[in-house]
């Protein structure tokens, strides 16, 4: 453990970018050291897109490894360097204030509390994180309304111990933004599934002709949803203007009809994911200025192709997803009649594999023009790579 403190410690003093190995689970964490004692550890974070994230503060017995030099923060950086010269919107968290240089687990918690901040605390005794609100704070423990986001009505509070927490996250960029519209959340919503085709096309029409924003779940794609406003609406499928969890514009995703598994509108979450998008256009924040989240879809076209053609033809990074599970970033080098051939990244994102046939039949879900592919693409462009 003395090992591992010298290195943050080291990395404080050079200011270096470092990568926080836990010892359990897949987790791990990317930032510069703030503040760090035998006991504690603060970092700046920041995501795998480069761009800033607000803090966390994690019990350095939790660390298992420190990393200072590897390919994965070299990218990190130079997609900081790019989104820094673009002038990206960033969450830049607010200079950390604090009374002592130990003990700083209760002093971020009475912070979150006298500031009414959203925080995310992981709960030792329940081994999972909750994301909630600090309600009252007692000599050795404090109350913690603990949200859930997908059903407000299950929102609970929960007495914890300054000590019951290894893992606290603040002032992120979802964080900020759902503590500033989480008071505005009604608890009365009453969500509509459909799982059956009539009525998903049924539910993607009631997005299309209001504007309004929808749950979308894949059958091929069980690493996330999408939430967004259906903008193309066909016999053959859908383009969905993506609002990611900040509400802010995520980029487009086209996704085949046979490929979606079912769809949901007006429950608790997608009307936080909205108050949050109406506060991001309050603050003039609601897309990456390097973003066009202003366009528009022929249904009349075979946009799955207008896709692949557009992202063929400017070099453009996408995101494929196909029907055995498996998802691919790059972009087609040419496209027949049944099938392409597609330059793929590596799990490395740093060199291409080119030219694998793909049949297009195989194909389920185009995500396009999001910042994460945006970055990668700019950072292998000014590398010679692309």
């Amino acid at each position: 453990m003395n090992s591992v403190i010298a290195q943050l410690s080291s990395a404080q003093d050079k200011n270096q970018l470092v990568n926080i190995y836990l010892n359990s689970g897949d987790i791990f964490y990317t930032g510069y050291v703030q503040k760090v004692n035998n006991d504690e550890l603060v970092i700046a974070t920041y995501e795998s897109s480069g761009l800033a994230d607000g803090y966390v503060a994690i019990k350095t017995s939790l660390i298992e490894s420190v990393e200072t030099s590897s390919d994965d923060l070299s990218s990190i950086e130079e997609k900081m360097a790019i989104a820094n010269q673009v002038g990206l919107f960033e969450s830049r968290p607010t200079d950390l204030q604090f009374d002592s240089d130990i003990n700083l687990f209760p002093q971020i918690i009475i912070q979150a509390y006298i500031n009414h901040e959203i925080i995310l605390i992981h709960d030792n005794d329940e081994s999972r994180f909750y994301t909630g609100i600090v309600q009252k704070i007692n000599n050795e423990s404090f109350d913690f309304y603990r949200l859930d986001k997908f059903n407000f009505i299950d929102n609970q509070v929960a007495t914890m111990g300054f000590n019951q927490s290894m893992i606290i996250e603040f002032q992120g960029r979802e964080l900020s933004v759902m503590s500033k519209v989480v008071d505005k959340v009604s608890e009365n919503n009453i969500a509509h599934t459909a799982e059956s085709i009539n009525n998903i096309i049924d539910i993607l029409a009631t997005s299309y002709h209001h504007h309004q924003l929808i749950e979308v779940r894949c059958r091929y794609n069980d690493h996330f949803f999408y939430v967004g406003e259906v903008i193309m609406l066909n016999d053959d499928g859908i383009i969905l203007k993506v609002v990611d969890m900040s509400g802010q514009f995520g980029g487009y995703v086209y996704i085949k009809m046979n490929g979606i598994e079912r769809v949901t509108i007006g429950n608790d979450y997608l009307e936080l994911v909205e108050l949050m998008r109406q506060q991001n256009v309050v603050d003039n924040r609601i897309a990456q200025p390097v973003l066009n989240d202003s366009r528009e879809f022929d249904s009349t076209e075979d946009n799955m192709i207008a896709v692949l053609s557009q992202s063929m033809n400017k070099k453009q990074l996408i995101r494929i997803q196909l029907k055995s599970g498996t998802s691919y970033l790059g972009y087609p080098s040419k496209i027949m009649d049944e099938t392409m051939k597609f330059n793929l990244l590596d799990e490395t994102t740093t060199f291409f594999i080119y030219g694998k046939e793909i049949a297009l039949s195989d194909v389920v879900e185009i995500g396009f023009e999001y910042i994460y592919a945006y970055l990668d693409e700019q950072r292998l462009k000014a590398n010679g790579d692309m």
